[in-house]
């Protein structure tokens, strides 16, 4: 993170900002899994690591945002994407909250979740080239991959 780190335009730390949002709602949806799954020890495990894993993720993008924070103008970007992330998960979060779901379907959520955030973090690896944060969205992408890869392997087992 140090390529033109003292560049980065604020609509763009705001972007970072609605990214770590974006990795606390998951952690939210997945500690509420946790909870309803709590009677199953290794099943509420799983929900607990990828939760932390997504509150992890949270404070790095609040402590990049905060590292490059400084003496930034604003330029013409606007990813409404990742709003529209955001606004996904608040309503995923709602209905997950509101119903009930069987494990499997949890697990199917949750795959749409990581398939959605590596999608994300994908594209933004080459948006944020220019500002040294390619690393940041490699790192959370190679994540989200070993999160759909433990979630895979739950559904698997379930069949």
């Amino acid at each position: 993170m140090t390529k033109n780190i003292g560049n980065l335009p604020l609509n763009k730390l705001h972007v970072l900002d609605t990214c770590s949002l974006i990795e606390e709602r998951c952690a939210h949806i997945y500690r509420h899994f946790e909870r309803m799954f709590s009677d199953s020890p290794d099943v509420a495990a799983l929900w607990h690591k990828i939760a932390n894993d997504e509150d992890n993720h949270a404070a790095q993008f609040k402590l990049a945002a905060l590292n490059l924070g400084h003496n930034n103008k604003d330029i013409d970007f606007k990813d409404r994407k990742f709003t529209a992330v955001l606004d996904k998960l608040d309503s995923m979060h709602r209905t997950v909250e509101t119903n009930l779901s069987s494990l499997s379907e949890a697990f199917e959520i949750a795959l749409v979740i990581e398939m959605s955030l590596a999608e994300r973090h994908i594209q933004s690896i080459i948006t944020y080239s220019d500002y040294g944060l390619s690393d940041l969205f490699l790192k959370m992408e190679q994540y989200d991959q070993g999160h759909l890869e433990l979630l895979q392997d739950a559904i698997d087992s379930l069949r």
